[in-house]
């Protein structure tokens, strides 16, 4: 699909967000309200977002509402692209689809996982969920960026107060011990789908 203007995407993210809390698209004179915009310009970005495929438009004359629909995937958790769990790399940002996991908000993400330094818990290939939030407690397993770019799955261990130890599940891997100031955790570990599951969530049944 092609990519969104900042405005495009935050009318699509605020759709998808009030599907999930409601499990229905809401009254489009509410929601044009809602974002500060007039109704106009919320059926302008309605249209565009119908072009780039992100959901469907269905004009119905003067006077009468338009039929909008979010694809079923859409209102999932997105696969955001992949992760490696092995040395530090960069991460690829290539979005895959959405995997419908009711009860999972705005917050979860998900990871294709590349190498094997959090075998045999996590194997490459698989699924990571992931939830957007600060790690509750030490030693839980986070998506870690390193100085901005690289990122890794980890054990993330406070060792001080200005260090952290990113630890490897597999016994192969050294630690390594990284500046706390160098550390953002994207996201916190909630769980992993792997083989046939993860492609009838992406793909559907055959």
């Amino acid at each position: 699909m092609r990519p969104l203007s900042p405005r495009q995407h935050k009318v699509y993210e605020r759709l998808r967000e009030h599907h999930r809390r409601t499990g229905a698209l809401p009254d489009l004179s509410e929601f044009a309200r809602g974002l500060g915009i007039t109704y106009v310009t919320l059926k302008q970005h309605l249209e565009a977002l119908a072009h780039k495929g992100y959901l469907t438009f269905e004009g119905r004359g003067r006077g009468r509402s338009p039929i909008v629909t979010l694809p079923a995937a859409a209102t999932g958790v997105p696969l955001l692209g992949s992760i490696p769990a092995g040395p530090l790399s960069e991460a690829v940002a290539d979005a895959e689809g959405f995997l419908p996991l009711p009860g999972l908000d705005e917050r979860h993400f998900a990871l294709r996982v590349r190498g094997d330094s959090m075998a045999d818990l996590i194997q490459a290939g698989d699924v990571v969920l992931l939830e957007r939030t600060p790690p509750a407690r030490d030693g839980l397993i986070c998506a870690v960026r390193v100085e901005g770019d690289d990122v890794t799955l980890k054990y993330l261990e406070r060792e001080g107060p200005d260090r952290f130890r990113l630890r490897a599940h597999n016994p192969a891997y050294p630690d390594l011990r990284v500046a706390a100031a160098d550390v953002q955790v994207d996201g916190v570990y909630r769980g992993l789908l792997r083989g046939g599951v993860l492609d009838v969530l992406l793909h559907g049944a055959a």
